[in-house]
């Protein structure tokens, strides 16, 4: 799935945006007599970031699709080094991965 913006929360606050994202689900697979089960057991995201303060460890990540209908949510660490550039019109690359759920909301 791809997208051009989303936000960054920590917690209730909103802590920086992202642009031109991608997200790679990884699905979990289970059988159970002769059926199989597929659920949502990891997610990573790839954009562009830009903060309004220093980032924290975990974030609440909000993904806007292009269509403009609601957006996705869910809880992530973020896993890259970026650089320490608060306020600016300067992206740099961020990778956050998420375990569980990804709640789409209106």
């Amino acid at each position: 799935m791809n997208g051009r913006i989303g936000s960054l929360h920590n917690g209730e606050q909103l802590a920086g945006g992202i642009l031109d994202w991608s997200l790679d689900l990884i699905l979990a697979s289970t059988t159970r007599d002769t059926l199989i089960y597929n659920k949502l057991a990891k997610w990573k995201l790839t954009a562009q970031s830009y903060w309004f303060f220093d980032k924290p460890d975990n974030v609440t990540v909000r993904l806007y699709p292009d269509s403009g209908k609601g957006y996705w949510e869910g809880e992530g660490h973020i896993t890259s080094e970026i650089q320490k550039l608060f306020d600016t019109l300067i992206h740099s690359e961020i990778i956050i991965n998420g375990e569980g759920v990804l709640e789409g909301k209106e």
